[in-house]
Parts: structure tokens; C-alpha cells; sequence
């Protein structure tokens, strides 16, 4: 189901607890305080265009739950209910020290893992991810993620799609994450 390709690519969140036996600097990248903000429960009002950006939205509910697994990745795992099917989306993203850029790994209960890559920007406090994912009949399809972080307690992704011109994306998913209390 396309839709649960699409909504696996958007797990995208990191950590920074105390170590384990990678490390290699002292110096600890800037991205990993900034990812470990996503540790938590939150809950999720995304709405999504099935249809394009032209049509009717959908709108559903969420809860996204993020754990430290290591020192430079962590564990986060969605769940929602879309047209009355139960979605779960499983990630492990985090800071690669060699490709010094984010990266993760997102599986749902479709037979293709999606594998990301992202950066920040300090200024704007945005993380911007590039996503290799297959569609249910193994065609691989690029997406684009973009998050921002509003406050410590909300951030707002969008997440697009690939659109009608070449090197196009055209929203497609846009989820307002709050903290728990």
C-alpha cells in the first residue's frame, strides 16, 4: 500500500545518550542534541492528500514513541489507524560518524525497507530528509522530508512526493507532532 511506504519515510528522529564504544571524537556532533529532542511519546495529527495537493485531505491520529539505542541512534516506533487499517512503522536513525550526515532505516508490514539521509540547518532548526523507497510493486520512488522544530515540545514535517516535472515534490503529508506531558 502506498500509503504505508509513505508514511514509513517520515521515522526520522535521533539521540544522544551515554556511550558505548564507537566513539571516535570527543567532539560530538551538533545533530545528535538536536535529534535527541525527539526522545519521547508524542502524539501525531497528520493529514495527507491522497489524491494530490488539489484534492480533499484525510485527516487521522497518531503516536510516535522514540528511545535511545546507543549512543548514536535511536529506536522509534508509529502507530496509527488510517481507513481502518492498523499501520506500524518501525525506524532506527541516528548520526553516521564516516558519512558525517544523518541516516536511518524505516520498515512497515510492506516487503521493501526505505534507507534515509538527512542534514540540518541550525539557522532555520530543519531536518531535511532524502528518502530511497519502493512503492508496493518494487519501483523505487525518491521522497523529501522536512522537519522543523517549532519548540521542544512540537515539531512539523512534511513529507513529499515526487511530482509531475523532473527534480519536482509536491506536498503529500503534513503531521504536527506534541509532546506528551
Amino acid at each position: 500500500m502506498r500509503m504505508t511506504t509513505v508514511l514509513a519515510a517520515f521515522l526520522i528522529f535521533g539521540s544522544d545518550c551515554s556511550g558505548i564504544a564507537q566513539e571516535t571524537s570527543k567532539a560530538k556532533p551538533v545533530e545528535l542534541d538536536v535529534l535527541k529532542a525527539s526522545i519521547g511519546v508524542w502524539d501525531a495529527e497528520i493529514e495527507v492528500w491522497p489524491q494530490g495537493a488539489d484534492s480533499p485531505s484525510v485527516k487521522f491520529k497518531g503516536v510516535e514513541t522514540n528511545r535511545p539505542y546507543g549512543e548514536y541512534w535511536l529506536a522509534s516506533d508509529f502507530d496509527s489507524e488510517f481507513m481502518g487499517q492498523t499501520m506500524k512503522v518501525h525506524s532506527i536513525v541516528g548520526y553516521d560518524l564516516d558519512r558525517k550526515m544523518l541516516v536511518g532505516t524505516v520498515i512497515d508490514h510492506g516487503p521493501y525497507a526505505a534507507k534515509m539521509t538527512g542534514t540540518y540547518d541550525a539557522k532555520s532548526k530543519t531536518v531535511v530528509w532524502k528518502t530511497a523507497a519502493k512503492d508496493p510493486t518494487g519501483k523505487p520512488m525518491v521522497q523529501r522530508t522536512v522537519i522543523t522544530h517549532k519548540s521542544a515540545g512540537e515539531r512539523m514535517l512534511v513529507l513529499s512526493v515526487p511530482g509531475a516535472k523532473k527534480d519536482d515534490f509536491t506536498a503529500f503529508m503534513k503531521i504536527t507532532f506534541v509532546r506528551r506531558k
